[in-house]
């Protein structure tokens, strides 16, 4: 199973393949990002010490915000393929069974830490940094996996599907 990560990414969209790409690229790219800022946030809290306030709540609930939109975002992407490219890949593909399974099997695993990391957020002034670190790198390590399983399945059997479709016929 080829992976598409280190591959040059397309400019323009054409195919769903393209767009898988674009979106796939999009989540890694929030994914550095929220890590970024919830290191910093949590890294200000551990150096506070002594008298006067801790770091604003400012940064994060910022944070909190960014990853209620980055998961509200993974859902929306792993709902449309769960319902509608998978069926449609297995319509014209039935040797890959299997791997779509595992795939499906992937989102529900990560829909299962995302809940775990989004109670950690009901209030990211307080939690526990080491345990939200833990919660978050595991989610982006299963995240980051899967993006390459799914390129690796998907891409060459989306790559003939233009994008966007045309009307129906």
């Amino acid at each position: 199973m080829p992976t598409t990560t280190d591959a040059a990414r397309p400019r323009e969209v054409r195919t769903l393949a393209d767009k898988l790409l674009e979106v796939h690229d999009w989540l890694r790219e929030q994914l550095g990002h929220l890590r970024a800022e919830a290191a910093a946030h949590l890294d200000a809290r551990a150096a506070h010490q002594g008298p006067g306030a801790p770091p604003a709540p400012g940064l994060g609930l910022q944070i909190r915000q960014r990853c209620l939109e980055f998961c509200d975002a993974l859902t929306f992407h792993h709902t449309g393929e769960d319902e509608h490219v998978f069926p449609g890949v297995l319509e014209h593909h039935p040797d890959l069974r299997e791997p779509l399974a595992r795939l499906a099997a992937e989102h529900r695993d990560m829909a299962r830490l995302k809940e775990r990391l989004l109670a950690l957020l009901d209030d990211i002034t307080t939690t526990d940094p080491e345990e939200f670190r833990t919660e978050f790198d595991a989610l982006a390590g299963l995240l980051t996996a899967h993006l390459d399983h799914e390129e690796g399945w998907l891409v060459p059997v989306l790559a003939d599907v233009p994008f966007p479709p045309g009307p129906p016929s």
